[in-house]
């Protein structure tokens, strides 16, 4: 009986790492700017992009099922896109970041719509000079 629950405790750990590592392997990370996205928003869904810009409006928040998150708008020159990670990233306002995640035109959360959101959970973010 105790095997069994070791392995019932294992299996979300293992969903996890198979979705990490087919992500992973999977993903070709392009390079792109924001601008180049919001004008081609078609051919980035869906995709793994990194982009570079500084982090504006950053909110750390919790969820409804206790979950931290963290949110923010990634701004260049003129174009600003929206980043969301699960977390609570180490990144200040107005720091100039590198964000690598999965670039969603539209994307579908519950009862809310979420528009030019790059989901940065499973991929990256980090404050460069």
């Amino acid at each position: 009986m105790k095997i069994y629950k070791i392995r019932v405790s294992l299996l979300p750990l293992l969903i996890f790492l198979l979705f990490f590592i087919s992500f992973v392997s999977n993903a070709q990370v392009i390079k792109t700017t924001i601008g180049d996205i919001l004008v081609n928003p078609d051919k980035y869904d869906g995709k793994i992009v990194e982009v570079k810009g500084i982090a504006m409006s950053v909110k750390f928040k919790i969820s409804k099922r206790g979950n931290p998150y963290t949110t923010f708008k990634l701004t260049d020159d003129s174009n600003t896109l929206t980043v969301f990670s699960f977390g609570t990233l180490p990144i200040y306002e107005k720091d100039k970041v590198k964000v690598i995640g999965k670039y969603q035109k539209v994307k579908y959360v519950g009862g809310y719509v979420f528009y030019n959101e790059i989901d940065a959970s499973a991929g990256k973010v980090e404050s460069v000079r």
